[in-house]
């Protein structure tokens, strides 16, 4: 099968989130499986020059491995950064940079078996592109507006996607998710749950009437990892390598993390990804002092709107709270080295953390949305394939007795621990089980579209 992928983000040339690591995974699982991948991106300034340019074509194209790399050439993305100048930034005319790239995808997709566009920034590809089309939400909350009838013209189409209620229309402005939710065959997002949460009106920012009307219902797949890259029996960050079954040695990665961060002994939580409300860190805030208290140890890794208040929980306990900026190498050692991994998140998509997290042998405790629920099996719901713990109200209290919760069971029934760390260990998390997910998502898409 011939597929183009299109995408503002792909690790490892441009990340700033999850979005990259997923579109690489699920690209280079499907090229290893045989199918003919090409993924279009814009060619921004910092990522440099990528490949052969095309004559008579705003296009570089290199092939990498697999992959075929195809990097959109234009001045509005010939400056720094990839959505602004900084972690964070945004560009005024980000919707003119990323409906002039969705129009040169919609052109580059002629000749493909399928197109596959990813989130909101390619959005309008699905309103010109003459091939069939799959289009995943990965982060709903991040819809890209703009000017109605400005992105129209660019975007050559007429009054029917303009329209109230059209295609493109949302509210008098243009919105790119809408527009990739309404033309394309099939919408997916990145797990089960998420996919039923976008349907519902409280917990779709805004779109759950129109996924509902969907001929087609939107289908969740859950994201991967690359678990050839991650791999505590291999990673060089960990001072000491382990696999499932010799797991007790990261007891000695415990220490050396401790003594890196300035933590003493006790429990440690981890957290790797922003510092925000939305990660759910706020409900820390209320028990923090008492579970220090208590013993406990956190390690916080990654910068946020709540900086200063993770800040000042390690400024009041310096020996028991650690914050750090983020950077892979660090990231590693948290995953090979805490005995727990926090993420309370207010609402998840998908979710990678908690997946590195079991992966390495870090038992999380999750707040049950999107894809931590389909992910974190709680211990006390089903013990022979428990991998965490969870709690279901969005509560500083809820979060906290899970907590204890979870502590309790490590110092209490050390078999049943070592059971669910070994669960969390020893599952699939790579990307081959959901690239077949996928490809029978195209087939079918396909096998409706094809006369």
């Amino acid at each position: 099968m011939r597929i183009l992928f299109a995408a503002a983000e792909m690790s490892p040339m441009v990340r700033t989130g999850g979005l990259g690591e997923a579109v690489a995974g699920l690209a280079k699982a499907l090229a290893d499986a045989g199918h003919e991948v090409t993924v279009a991106l814009p060619g921004y300034a910092d990522a440099g020059l990528l490949g052969s340019k095309q004559r008579g074509r705003p296009w570089r194209l290199a092939d990498t491995g697999p992959l075929r790399i195809a990097t959109f050439q234009d001045p509005l993305f010939d400056r720094p950064g990839v959505y602004g100048p900084s972690p964070g930034a945004s560009y005024e005319d980000n919707w003119r940079r990323f409906a002039v790239f969705a129009s040169a995808v919609a052109d580059l997709g002629e000749g493909y078996d399928l197109v596959h566009l990813h989130d909101a920034h390619v959005g309008p590809a699905a309103l010109l592109v003459t091939a069939p089309v799959v289009f995943t939400i990965h982060n709903a909350s991040y819809p890209l507006l703009g000017p109605l009838d400005e992105v129209a013209s660019v975007l050559h189409l007429g009054d029917a996607a303009t329209a109230l209620g059209g295609p493109l229309e949302w509210f008098g402005e243009a919105n790119f998710l809408k527009a990739g939710i309404a033309g394309a065959d099939q919408v997916t997002t990145v797990s089960p749950t998420h996919a039923s949460e976008l349907a519902r009106d409280e917990t779709s920012f805004g779109i759950g009437g129109l996924v509902r009307s969907l001929p087609r219902p939107i289908v969740g797949i859950l994201n991967g990892i690359d678990t050839a890259a991650w791999d505590p029996a291999s990673d060089g960050e960990l001072s000491v390598p382990y696999a499932a079954a010799t797991a007790v040695r990261r007891n000695r990665n415990r220490r050396t993390l401790g003594l890196e961060l300035g933590l003493g002994d006790g429990f440690l939580f981890g957290n790797v990804g922003r510092m925000s409300a939305q990660k759910g860190l706020g409900l820390l805030d209320y028990d923090i002092d008492e579970l220090v208290a208590e013993g406990l140890r956190f390690a916080f890794v990654g910068a946020g709107e709540l900086d200063a208040v993770v800040d000042g929980w390690a400024a009041r306990h310096p020996t028991a709270v650690a914050h750090r900026p983020y950077s892979e190498a660090l990231a590693r050692r948290i995953y090979g080295g805490v005995d727990g991994y926090v993420m309370p998140s207010e609402y998840e998509p998908c979710g990678l953390g908690q997946i590195y997290a079991m992966r390495y042998g870090a038992i999380p405790v999750a707040h049950a949305v999107g894809g931590l629920a389909d992910t974190v099996v709680d211990v006390d719901e089903d013990a022979a394939r428990g991998t965490g713990f969870v709690f279901r109200t969005f509560a500083h209290p809820s979060l906290t007795k899970t907590i204890r919760r979870a502590v309790r069971y490590h110092d209490v029934l050390p078999d049943v621990w070592e059971a669910t760390r070994r669960n969390g260990m020893t599952a699939d998390w790579s990307w081959d089980a959901r690239a077949a997910d996928y490809v029978a998502c195209y087939e079918s898409v396909l096998g409706d579209v094809r006369p």
